[in-house]
């Protein structure tokens, strides 16, 4: 399996992942934001898809990070407080996404033509915000007591 089937394949289980993180959650903003990063994934996959099959793909930059920096400004420590998933969740996933960042950063390295490097560098700058932003949504419920 090359890297590019990899991350194809990662992208893959992060739909899945974030969708049954959304569906756990209890809290409809976070939840909101697991769809968000869910959405994100399968872009991403369908983009190496189209890559794989020979098509030119220009990825244009997800509106996650400012979706979910506003409904985290939103968020209440009563609307935390309903948070039913296990935190562990946050760290897998953010392992998941700084393995997923590097493999992309790595791709784009190696990649032959500008709008590709520029398809798998916007993979791997959304992979990171999705790293950052779970930080912060854990950082949230842990100081909002919620484990």
């Amino acid at each position: 399996m090359d890297s590019r089937d990899m991350v194809l394949r990662k992208e893959g289980d992060g739909i899945g992942y974030y969708q049954r993180c959304s569906a756990e959650s209890g809290v409809v903003g976070l939840s909101t934001i697991f769809r968000m990063f869910s959405d994100d994934e399968l872009r991403h996959a369908g983009a190496l898809r189209a890559l794989r099959d020979g098509g030119r793909v220009d990825l244009p930059h997800s509106a996650t990070l400012e979706g979910a920096k506003s409904i985290l400004r939103r968020l209440s420590v009563r609307e935390l407080s309903r948070y039913r998933g296990d935190l562990s969740l946050y760290r897998n996933a953010m392992q998941f996404e700084a393995l997923s960042a590097r493999a992309c950063s790595e791709l784009a390295r190696e990649a032959l033509h500008p709008w590709e490097r520029e398809m798998f560098q916007t993979m791997a700058d959304e992979d990171e915000i999705h790293f950052t932003l779970l930080e912060e949504m854990q950082e949230l419920l842990e100081d909002s007591d919620v484990h």
